[in-house]
């Protein structure tokens, strides 16, 4: 490995190593008690080290919530497409998704209450045409789009359908997070009751 090399390896170790802290620290704590000072106290760097790297607490914020977003995605993504029960991939899917948020609360709180442009752009999904965009969304409309195909779900929209499917969703989980007295039992009775009331509004009926 040539100097050049050496030097942006150790540029991306470090960058991931104020990542990690940051993250350590809202997990811990909270996000609203992150701070530059903070983390370059529990990494052992000047908080100047770490504006070499990242403009502000913001930057920091984004780049965590895109980490985040990632997961997500390959959370979802892992999720085999049934075509011959496209609702049971949603379900399967939306599962995977309120499983990850409930497990990482503060990454769900950064994206629920940040008013930080960088990462809203990151993440709004509300947007006509954002399906091309947005994986998330783009993968819902598809497998809408296939259940409305293959007769399993009624005649709708696709991307507006994957876009109240999704705020919904979030939603659930915003409370599931912030009523921190629920029962786990309670909690896995509202995420299927969910996917039921969902499911019925999509569902196809057969008249007779």
């Amino acid at each position: 490995m040539g100097i050049a090399e050496r030097k942006q390896a150790e540029a991306e170790a470090l960058k991931e190593k104020i990542l990690t802290a940051a993250a350590d620290i809202m997990k811990n704590k909270g996000y609203e008690n992150l701070s530059i000072r903070k983390i370059a106290n529990k990494i052992e760097y000047s908080p100047g080290i770490i504006y070499h790297y990242f403009k502000d607490k913001a930057d920091i914020l984004s780049c965590i919530v895109e980490i985040g977003y990632k997961k997500i995605l390959k959370q979802i993504s892992s999720v085999p497409i049934n075509e011959e029960n496209p609702s049971e991939t949603l379900v399967e899917a939306l599962k995977r998704y309120i499983d990850f948020m409930l497990q990482n609360p503060q990454l769900f709180k950064i994206i629920l209450m940040s008013d930080i442009d960088s990462i809203q752009h990151k993440i709004n999904i509300l947007e006509q045409g954002i399906s091309s965009k947005r994986e998330t969304i783009g993968g819902l409309s598809k497998l809408i789009s296939i259940a409305i195909t293959k007769g399993n779900f009624r005649e709708m929209d696709p991307e507006l359908t994957a876009q109240i499917i999704w705020t919904s969703t979030h939603g659930l989980i915003s409370r599931l997070i912030i009523e921190k007295e629920v029962s786990e039992h309670q909690k896995n009775r509202l995420i299927q009751h969910h996917f039921d009331v969902l499911l019925r509004g999509l569902t196809k009926t057969t008249t007779i």
